[in-house]
C-alpha cells in the first residue's frame, strides 16, 4: 500500500491550533532542502535505511521502526542507502501549537527515535491521508483531532533506552533540565506543579520525570524540596524569630507536611532543630545537620 505526496486542501485556519499541512507514504527519494520545510514534518521509517545530513555537517542514519521529527527551516537533506527500498511515511503539520505539541510530548527534534512497534502508526497515517483532501469544516476539526492523537501515539511508542543511568542523550535536552533547575531555583517559594516545569522546558511530564533523575539521581520533586528545606534552614539562622508556621507559608508549604520533610530529612523537628541550632553555634549551622545538595550532577 502506497499513499503518494498529498498537500491538504484545508487552507490555514487561524481557529485550529494544529492542522494538516501534507501526508504520504512511499519509496523515499534523493531530497535537499538547504532552507529547511515550511512546517515541522514528521517521518517514520517502515522498511530500509536512509541518510539525513544537516547543515553543520551532521548526519545521522534513519533506519524502519525508527522516527524523525524536523522543526520549520532547518536545512537537511536526506536520500536511501544501499538495500531494500527506503519506505517511508510523513506528515507535516502546521498551526500555532505544532512544535510546542511536540516537545510537550517529550519527543525530540532532529534525532532518530526508536519506536517499539512503528506499524501501528501505518492505520492512523492512512486513515489522515485520505481525509487530506477534504476540507469541509467538520473534517477539518476532525482531523486536528486525529492529528493530536497521532503525535500522543507516537510518543507512547517511543522506546526507553536500556541503559537507565544514561541521559537520553541530547545537547537539547541537557539544557532543558539546566533550564528546569533554573526554575525551580527562582521559583521554589510558589506553589509549583511538575506538569508547570515541565511545560516550561517543553517535555511531557511523564519524560521530564525520567529524565531528570536518570541526569541527577533524585527526582524533580525531591530536588525541589530540598531547595525549599535548605531556604527553611537558612532563615533559621537568620530570623530566629520567624514562627515555623510563616517559614512554610513562605514555602508554599502546608505547615504540618513541611514539619514531616524536614524531619524526614534532618531527624527532627524544624522547632527542635532551630533550638538546638541556637544552643550549639550562635546561629551557625550545626555540624550534625544533613545538608541537602542541590547542585545539580555532572
Amino acid at each position: 500500500m502506497l499513499l503518494p505526496f498529498r498537500l491538504s486542501s484545508d487552507d490555514q485556519n487561524p481557529r485550529l491550533p494544529l492542522a494538516l499541512y501534507n501526508i504520504g507514504f512511499h519509496a523515499q527519494h534523493p531530497i535537499s532542502r538547504p532552507s529547511g520545510y515550511l512546517v515541522p514534518q514528521c517521518f517514520i521509517a517502515f522498511a530500509g535505511r536512509g541518510r539525513v545530513r544537516f547543515k553543520d555537517g551532521k548526519t545521522l542514519t534513519l533506519e524502519a521502526g525508527q522516527a524523525l521529527i524536523l522543526p520549520t527551516g532547518q536545512p537537511h537533506e536526506y536520500f536511501p542507502l544501499p538495500g531494500a527500498p527506503w519506505m517511508v511515511g510523513y506528515i507535516g503539520f502546521k498551526g500555532r501549537i505544532a512544535e510546542e505539541l511536540i516537545r510537550g510530548c517529550g519527543l525530540p527534534f532532529s534525532t532518530a527515535i526508536p519506536l517499539n512497534d512503528a506499524n501501528t502508526l501505518m492505520a492512523p497515517l492512512k486513515l489522515l491521508w485520505e481525509l487530506a483532501d477534504q476540507a469541509e469544516s467538520s473534517r477539518v476539526s476532525h482531523i486536528s483531532s486525529l492529528l493530536y492523537s497521532f503525535i500522543l501515539q507516537l510518543s507512547d511508542l517511543v522506546a526507553l533506552p536500556s541503559a537507565p543511568g544514561s541521559l537520553p542523550g541530547s545537547r537539547p535536552a541537557e539544557e532543558a533540565l539546566r533550564r528546569a533547575a533554573g526554575y525551580m531555583q527562582e521559583h521554589f517559594t510558589e506553589t509549583l506543579q511538575m506538569s508547570n516545569i515541565a511545560h516550561v522546558v517543553g517535555y511531557s511530564v511523564q519524560h521530564f520525570m525520567r529524565i531528570f533523575r536518570e541526569a541527577y539521581g533524585i527526582t524533580p520533586h525531591a530536588y525541589l524540596q530540598g531547595l525549599r528545606l535548605n531556604q527553611a534552614v537558612k532563615w533559621m539562622e537568620t530570623q530566629p524569630d520567624m514562627p515555623i508556621k510563616e517559614i512554610a507559608g513562605r514555602l508554599g508549604l502546608e505547615p504540618n507536611y513541611f514539619i514531616r520533610a524536614f524531619k524526614k530529612a534532618y531527624g527532627t523537628a524544624p522547632g527542635a532543630y532551630r533550638e538546638e541550632l541556637w544552643k550549639s553555634g550562635n546561629g551557625s549551622r550545626s555540624s550534625s545537620s544533613p545538608p541537602i545538595d542541590t547542585s545539580p550532577g555532572d
